[in-house]
């Protein structure tokens, strides 16, 4: 065997170690409150449920619906769905390292090919440990895939149809999950018409493949899911920006921050530059990266998650400049230092946050609710009035039991409390403050829940709100009656007033839920 094939035949053994390992890792790690509540609408569509009427999300159809098929197979089988969506994820991520190999060794050589492959599983598989099937981790994939093929494209390589549809296909999936990852392919085009110059063809299947499905997906909300432009839309604008982990901060506070956290793109960069990496692929990979972490910015929110495409990726581009460097006739200093770089990337973006996953077994339930739930007998029915759905849906959902709101939490309170300087957001936020309690009274009168668990706190934002979810409600004086003739008034628990169903008193009766507005 040669030097190069027992080189390629390491990438291949480590690459499905990693496969194997991140798999375990998965299983052990509990999904994060996201996964949770995507499968729970998932579950819920197949049940016969309306997405944007009885379930009410925020976010656009697409990633809920392909996670149908992982439902399914948890309402047939005895196979737990977050299982069945790691099952098919881990099919996909096969089939794009596939593809992946495929197109690289038209450019990059098979043994650099195998040194992508073997980047892009370790990237798949371990980054996303605790958040396999987010958004960000299918971006990571179309990111790689797509520039595989558009540096063929550039070294003139012939690529068949089949794999130019089928990239095209697995990245307008990746691209369309969120309205920002549309700048990568746009950016990345960019690039490759800079590269081309004349030899551009803008009319290449990837790219009608692209353009065609994001046609027919734009055009679905209208056909499928028209609450979502009618209802969803009006909140969003009006709310969204509030919601989130540092919303105590200002604009500029949160992408200071933001930028601290993106400071590892420095290691990709700075391990290129040492070695003087000039090939297209890793250049590519390098834009895509401060894309990704762009997009970050953009959304101005602080979970983790959001990087998983920008670790993944500095981490691939780093694997494949280190192994471009090993093949080097000088090696000495000049590999010791991107080495000793990459490895310790992969301790901070990869180790790290996989070894702190496992030791708590992923997302930890909040103390004092998970201990109020816990005390209640499994039959009862328990309703939380959280802005937070690391509060509200997670601690019911870690539990097991049902939840009973349309809404992942009260997430939107804090927007719709902050008055607007615009006036024609202000009359909207108006209305959507109206609804909203509106919405939550009947999920609470419909569900009859033996126990009511408020939240009583300060909004995160720059001026603090006071805030009372319970005494939200009750500014409806119908509710406030309601809520006085049926539920008992216990002691708070720490931030969390608890209501009580009086059973010295007939139940409520039955609700009618109103006819949902299309």
């Amino acid at each position: 065997m040669t030097k190069v094939e027992r080189v390629s035949t390491l990438y291949v053994v480590g690459g499905l170690a990693f496969v194997v390992l991140g798999l375990a890792l998965s299983l052990v790690v509990l999904p994060g409150p996201d996964l949770l509540w995507r499968l729970y609408i998932a579950d819920g569509l197949l049940d016969g449920k309306v997405l944007y009427r009885d379930l009410l999300e925020v976010n656009p159809p697409l990633w809920f619906w392909a996670a149908l098929p992982a439902a399914w197979v948890a309402q047939h089988t005895p196979i737990l769905a977050y299982h069945a969506l790691i099952g098919l994820n881990l099919m996909v991520i096969f089939t794009a390292t596939a593809l992946l190999y495929h197109l690289a060794k038209k450019t990059l050589g098979s043994t650099a090919a195998a040194s992508t492959a073997f980047g892009f599983l370790l990237a798949m598989c371990l980054v996303s440990v605790g958040d396999f099937g987010q958004r960000e981790q299918s971006l990571m994939m179309a990111c790689s895939l797509w520039i595989a093929l558009l540096c063929a494209r550039i070294e003139g390589q012939k690529v068949a149809l089949p794999i130019a549809i089928l990239v095209g296909l697995l990245s307008a999936y990746g691209f369309a999950l969120k309205h920002y990852f549309v700048l990568l392919p746009l950016v990345l085009e960019a690039w490759l018409l800079w590269r081309q110059k004349r030899a551009w063809r803008p009319f290449r299947p990837e790219n009608l493949t692209l353009a065609l499905c994001a046609i027919a997906y734009a055009a679905t909300p209208l056909v499928f899911t028209p609450d979502f432009l009618g209802r969803m839309l009006d909140l969003i604008q009006t709310a969204y920006y509030a919601f989130g982990p540092w919303n105590a901060f200002s604009s500029y506070e949160r992408k200071v921050r933001l930028a601290m956290q993106g400071l590892f793109v420095f290691v990709p960069m700075a391990i290129m530059l040492l070695t003087k990496e000039r090939r297209d692929f890793c250049i590519a990979l390098a834009i895509a990266i401060v894309v990704c972490l762009a997009i970050v910015m953009f959304q101005q929110k602080g979970w983790r998650y959001h990087f998983i495409a920008a670790h993944g990726l500095s981490v691939m581009l780093s694997i494949m400049v280190v192994h471009k460097a090993f093949f080097e006739p000088e090696k000495g200093t000049r590999i010791a230092l991107p080495l000793v770089a990459t490895l310790t990337l992969i301790w901070t973006v990869v180790a790290m946050p996989a070894i702190g996953n496992v030791q708590t077994r992923g997302q930890i339930v909040e103390p004092l609710l998970k201990s109020i739930v816990t005390k209640e007998p499994k039959d009862n029915r328990i309703f939380i009035l959280s802005i937070g759905p690391d509060y509200a849906f997670h601690p019911l959902a870690d539990a097991g039991r049902s939840y009973w709101s349309r809404y992942y939490s009260m997430w939107m309170v804090p927007g719709l409390l902050t008055p607007n300087k615009n006036p024609k957001l202000e009359a909207i936020r108006k209305v959507e403050k109206d609804r909203v309690r509106a919405e939550f009274i009947e999920d609470v009168q419909c569900s009859r829940p033996d126990l009511i668990i408020g939240e009583v706190g300060y909004v995160r934002t720059p001026n603090a709100i006071r805030f009372d979810s319970i005494t939200y409600l009750t500014e409806d004086p119908a509710f406030k009656a309601w809520l006085a003739n049926h539920y008992l008034v216990e002691r708070n628990i720490g931030p969390y007033p608890i209501r009580r169903l009086n059973r010295n008193v007939p139940l409520p009766a039955p609700c009618k839920r109103a006819a949902a507005t299309p």
